[in-house]
């Protein structure tokens, strides 16, 4: 058995919070959309503690519909729907949220936002703009319990042409207990209306991953979002900027103050007081929004994440700035919307505290009352940003989010319970992979899918010579040539053109390794021919993660939670170790009490 682990990346939301009272900037026309295209705006996930819309179009966290009649469409404490229909619950912790993404073509910006109306429509990209509509440009919902074996009508429609993710037999890849899927793209002109933007399209494909568990734990008070972005349209975007943008209103949106971590790489709103009249009362919440990945840039000493894939040469960009503003200082034109993007005031001035210019606003821990904090509460807007960077064409970047809502007895101890949520890491997903290094001209890893097979993502630059020149059929990975399917796809970060995805049984590939403990380096060659006829090989050292001898719950590292987790194992009936090998501590071949005594002396003796 080959079972390697990996940590999911998370992606949590960009939910600020809001009240069911709270309006749009005066002025601000409602949202206008073409009739002739399919806008998904009935759509939530509801899986834990916390029911949030989720639209095909950018925007998340309002009730555009109408569904339940409250504008505003995040709700927590969240029980069922009848709460809601019946006016039980009523309290929400955001009133509006989505992705904005600004930079320059030409050196003149450009603006795509999600806000009070929004400038993406439903659907992929292609051929450099947007598609003609079709009805199956929606958001998809799965849930744990209705996969394969009791499939719902999204799984058997499960949109793959479109990006949606699958594992290498073609079927859907399921992420937490509850997950939602859409792409949208901003490059319909006509829909760049937004006062806060109204400028060309970037010509960007985004495609969206939201997911929550239902587990009697913190994960109940997460949701998860992961944003892939495709440069697919016609120019290289210089000083791209990446933004989730809020208007938080938690519960009463007249009392509310923000502030950013810019330790924890996350931004949160907080109530000004312990009475949250009408609302939550003296126990106000507290949301935040935490970066686990953010978008990658060229630096060649570290080593990036790429959705749960590593990329020497490269860095994640934490969260570069922060911004807020208040109700009626909303921008009005692209140009004061970029400016928020980089961290600097409505008019472009440089955010000044103690004397120093900073990219963040309200840095200081509310907690202990130190630092730069928030003041005079009103109706607050949020924003957590990335950038600059060029996004080139035929590039891809990636971004995770993880939204916790933390409640405690007073504010202040719900901020410290949200920080701890956000610390705790999702449930761990066994999965083998292996990288190359150094990223060569051609790059391949190869992904375990067993017991179903393994597939070889293989990327090349048509930069290079011949790049765009190879057979993939003719492909095989150290002489085995069985590929059960091939799947094109956009573009990896750092390469010009097309990444292969090839499917292979995984015994034929995976036999000769044994158990793989901690990691190891293994010899790969991918043969085949040119489209012309001639010859093509690539050789390369692939660096192979695998299970950690000890680490039986399978995050990472081998502590006391493991010893737990065998006592519980050999005498209160608890789970089997998910690879029974690392369980396996003398290597007898045997697990017993023999191994406890073992990993005892490990963490114990001297």
């Amino acid at each position: 058995m080959f079972t390697l682990y990996r940590t999911i990346l998370t992606v949590g939301l960009l939910c600020l919070a809001a009240s069911v009272l709270a309006m749009p900037p005066t002025g601000t026309e409602p949202p206008v959309y073409d009739n002739s295209r399919s806008w998904d705006n009935t759509t939530y996930i509801n899986a834990g503690n916390i029911l949030m819309f989720v639209t095909n179009h950018g925007n998340f966290g309002r009730d555009l519909a109408g569904v339940f009649g409250l504008d505003a469409g995040t709700f927590y404490p969240y029980v069922d729907n009848e709460s809601i229909n019946n006016g039980s619950l009523d309290d929400c912790v955001l009133y509006a949220a989505g992705l904005w993404l600004g930079g320059k073509v030409n050196n003149q910006i450009r603006i795509a936002i999600a806000e009070y109306s929004d400038e993406y429509v439903p659907g992929p990209m292609e051929s450099g703009t947007y598609m003609p509509d079709d009805p199956s440009f929606k958001v998809y919902k799965l849930y744990s319990d209705s996969l394969a074996g009791n499939p719902n009508s999204d799984y058997l429609n499960w949109p793959a042409d479109q990006g949606a993710p699958v594992d290498g037999m073609g079927n859907p890849v399921m992420l937490g207990d509850q997950m939602l899927w859409a792409v949208y793209n901003d490059a319909d002109p006509n829909q760049h209306t937004n006062n806060s933007g109204e400028t060309d399209p970037l010509g960007i494909e985004i495609q969206q991953t939201t997911w929550a568990y239902d587990s009697d734990d913190e994960m109940r008070n997460v949701i998860f979002i992961r944003y892939k972005l495709f440069n697919k349209g016609l120019n290289a975007i210089e000083d791209f900027y990446i933004s989730l943008w809020t208007d938080p209103d938690l519960g009463d949106f007249t009392d509310d103050l923000v502030g950013c971590d810019t330790l924890n790489n996350l931004f949160f709103c907080y109530n000004s007081d312990n009475d949250d009249a009408g609302h939550y009362g003296s126990t106000p919440p507290a949301v935040g929004f935490k970066v686990l990945s953010g978008p990658v840039v060229p630096s060649p000493s570290d080593t990036a994440d790429f959705d749960g894939t590593p990329m020497p040469g490269y860095k994640n960009l934490p969260m570069t700035s922060f911004s807020k503003y208040i109700n009626g200082t909303d921008p009005d034109a692209a140009t004061e919307s970029y400016n928020y993007m980089q961290g600097l005031t409505r008019y472009g001035s440089p955010y000044v505290y103690g004397g120093d210019t900073l990219s963040y606003m309200h840095s200081g821990d509310p907690v202990t009352g130190t630092g730069d904090l928030d003041f005079d509460p009103a109706d607050r807007r949020g924003m957590g940003s990335f950038g600059p960077l060029t996004f080139n064409l035929g590039d891809s970047q990636y971004v995770l989010i993880k939204m916790a809502i933390g409640r405690g007895a007073d504010r202040l101890e719900s901020i410290t319970v949200m920080k701890e949520i956000m610390d705790t890491p999702e449930p761990v997903e066994p999965r083998f992979k292996a990288s190359i290094e150094p990223e060569p001209l051609y790059m391949f890893w190869l992904h375990s899918l067993e017991p179903m097979g393994a597939s070889l993502t293989f990327g090349y630059d048509v930069s290079g010579p011949l790049g765009n020149d190879i057979d993939f059929g003719s492909l095989s990975i150290s002489g085995v040539s069985a590929v059960d399917s091939i799947v094109l796809s956009d573009s990896y970060p750092g390469f010009n053109g097309n990444v292969a995805t090839l499917y292979f049984p995984v015994a034929d590939l995976l036999q000769s390794f044994g158990l793989i403990w901690d990691e190891t380096y293994a010899p790969y060659t991918v043969a085949g021919s040119y489209v012309g006829g001639d010859p093509f090989t690539m050789a390369a050292s692939v660096r192979v993660i695998g299970h950690r001898s000890g680490d039986l719950n399978l995050d990472g590292s081998v502590d006391i939670s493991d010893l737990v987790y065998m006592v519980e194992y050999f005498f209160t009936g608890g789970p089997p170790p998910q690879v029974m090998e690392t369980a396996d501590l003398d290597f007898n071949g045997e697990v017993d009490i023999s191994d406890m005594l073992v990993l005892i002396e490990y963490m114990f003796g001297q």
